[in-house]
């Protein structure tokens, strides 16, 4: 199968049905990786055959639409707490691998890593070249959006979004098995994963006070940050999507 491009939006020029130019980073990759006028890849959605190779701009040929592969059968929300180092580049690949759709995060009380609005912009767009890497890698034709880093506040008005938002919570007892049993047939599904130091009893008493939020423990043995992402969102992924809607 022809490698895959995931193109930004702003760096794509979708002349008429057929033609299509290119530019930004992904440019550059084709490039390194030596194709030729009439190679076949794929640009986001879009079997291309390339027409011409500029110096920072490539001119291509819409043949038709690509295979549908790895989409998952449901809409997955990751909300995911600021980490610290790479912790949080560690959950967006392994997320998007699982299944994941979008990936929000978010800073509350006990977020340690600060961030003004020039760096919450390119925190953001680094994550979103991973998830993209991570899209490629692990054959997900799709595409999963990082979203703008929000406050705590704004996290609590994007839940309404969502049937229902699993929120994990070490002290809660009700396992994530259980819920799960009593909610079935959903598609639009959001997990709730707090800081390294975890919420604060106020904002824990707040979310679990939200009417879509079901509090869930992942077990007696207290997580790091980004391992209780990727257990949750695995077991979500289990039991969701090999079932046939």
């Amino acid at each position: 199968m022809a490698r895959r491009f995931i193109v930004d939006s702003n760096d794509i020029l979708i002349n008429d049905d057929k033609n299509i130019k290119i530019s930004g980073t992904e440019v550059k990759h084709i490039q390194v990786l030596r194709h030729e006028v009439d190679d076949e890849i794929i640009i986001n959605k879009y079997i291309c055959k390339i027409k011409h190779i500029g110096r920072d701009y490539i001119e291509l040929e819409k043949l038709k639409d690509a295979p549908v592969l790895g989409v998952p059968n449901i809409n997955l929300t990751l909300y995911i707490a600021v980490l610290k180092n790479d912790k949080l580049d560690l959950v967006v690949q392994k997320a998007v691998e699982l299944g994941v759709k979008t990936i929000i995060p978010f800073i509350s009380n006990n977020v340690v890593v600060k961030l003004d609005e020039k760096g919450k912009i390119k925190r953001k767009e680094k994550l979103q070249k991973i998830a993209n890497e991570a899209c490629k890698q692990c054959g997900r034709s799709d595409e999963v959006v990082i979203k703008d880093i929000i406050s705590f506040k704004e996290l609590l008005n994007c839940m309404s979004e969502n049937e229902i938002n699993f929120f994990a919570y070490e002290n809660e007892k009700d396992s994530l098995y259980n819920v799960i049993s009593n909610k079935s047939n959903l598609k639009d599904i959001s997990c709730i994963i707090g800081p390294e130091g975890g919420f604060t009893k106020d904002e824990a008493s707040i979310l679990k006070e939200i009417y879509n939020v079901s509090t869930i423990s992942l077990g007696t043995r207290i997580l790091r940050a980004e391992t209780a992402a990727i257990n949750i969102i695995s077991i979500i992924m289990y039991e969701y999507d090999r079932r046939v809607f």
